[in-house]
C-alpha cells in the first residue's frame, strides 16, 4: 500500500481550500490546529485539537476535505481518519 507525507505548502493549500469553501466562522470552529499526516492508498489520516472536533471532521466534513486534498494533491480520496492530536492511527505506517 503506498503511503507518503505532505509537504508543508500541500498542507496549507488544504487548510486555506477549506477556509475559504466552509467559511471563517466555521474553519476557526472546527478545523484550527487539525493536520493531514499521511495518505494511506485512498484514505487520508489526520488529528485534530480534540476528540470533538476530530469527530465533527469525520462526520460533517469529510467530504470536503477529500475535495479539498484531492484539488491539491491530484490524487484520489476516498476515505478520511481523524482523531486527537498525538493519538496513533492502526497502522505499521504510522509516522513518527
Amino acid at each position: 500500500m503506498t503511503s507518503f507525507r505532505l509537504t508543508d505548502i500541500e498542507q496549507l493549500a488544504i487548510q486555506a481550500k477549506l477556509n475559504l469553501s466552509l467559511g471563517r466562522e466555521i474553519y476557526d470552529a472546527v478545523f484550527l490546529g487539525f493536520e493531514v499526516l499521511e495518505i494511506v492508498g485512498d484514505e487520508l489520516r489526520g488529528w485534530a485539537r480534540s476528540e470533538y472536533c476530530a469527530a465533527t471532521i469525520d462526520i460533517h466534513f469529510s467530504r470536503e476535505v477529500a475535495l479539498a486534498a484531492q484539488a491539491v494533491l491530484k490524487q484520489s480520496v476516498r476515505r478520511t481518519s481523524f482523531l486527537m492530536r498525538g493519538l496513533k492511527h492502526d497502522t505499521d505506517e504510522q509516522p513518527a
